[in-house]
């Protein structure tokens, strides 16, 4: 699938891929979830997401590549819509915050894929696993990227840019990880509360 602009919203023919894409990778995640990956057939997918065998094979090559699918419901395309996000706005700190918000919203709103993603990345083939690695350290390097920028222009005071770059990320995946420490806070509170924590860092005057 092409890639879109950095600068651009997804094409018509990209959303229509992107949302085929995420329909499957819900129907495996709640097969999975029911059952663990094990259990489940390439058959039983399609039937649950009304698509013939061959329509799915369009998607994937072989049953490992089910759990791709779930690891692209969250990926596809989401360093491009960050860059998006971030494109939108003026000022280093509103770029920032803004391309972690869209992360941080994607992944509150994905915990149940990724705890899968988590507990069955050892089943991925390798190559797989090469490719989500990579995606994660695009990701990283990108808000690293930011981070150094607002550090030149003095807007930032000096960090370990890499290292907050992923501790955003791991801030991100908190529902997932300990989602019982945020069991009854709603996401904006939570969002709002790590806003601070990464800003604090950054910020002089903090």
């Amino acid at each position: 699938m092409n890639k879109p602009s950095t600068s651009e919203p997804l094409g018509k023919r990209q959303q229509n891929t992107l949302r085929r894409r995420r329909e499957l990778s819900d129907v495996v995640m709640r097969l999975v979830k029911e059952r663990g990956f094990d259990a489940i057939s390439v058959n039983e997918v399609a039937k649950e997401a009304s698509i013939s065998v061959g329509g799915l094979y369009r998607y994937i090559k072989t049953k490992s590549d089910l759990l791709e699918l779930v690891c692209d419901g969250i990926n596809l395309s989401l360093l491009e819509q960050m860059k998006h996000a971030a494109d939108n706005e003026k000022g280093i700190s509103n770029k920032l915050e803004a391309a972690i918000r869209f992360y941080w919203q994607q992944h509150w709103d994905a915990s149940t894929a990724i705890i899968i993603a988590y507990r069955e990345f050892q089943s991925m083939s390798k190559k797989a696993k090469q490719r989500y690695i990579r995606q994660e350290q695009e990701i990283v390097e990108f808000l690293a990227d930011l981070i150094r920028a607002g550090v030149l222009i003095e807007e930032f005071r000096r960090v370990d840019e890499r290292l907050l770059a992923h501790e955003i990320i791991l801030l991100s995946h908190m529902r997932a990880l300990k989602g019982y420490a945020v069991k009854h806070k709603e996401a904006e509170e939570v969002l709002n509360e790590h806003m601070k924590m990464i800003f604090s860092r950054l910020r002089h005057d903090s």
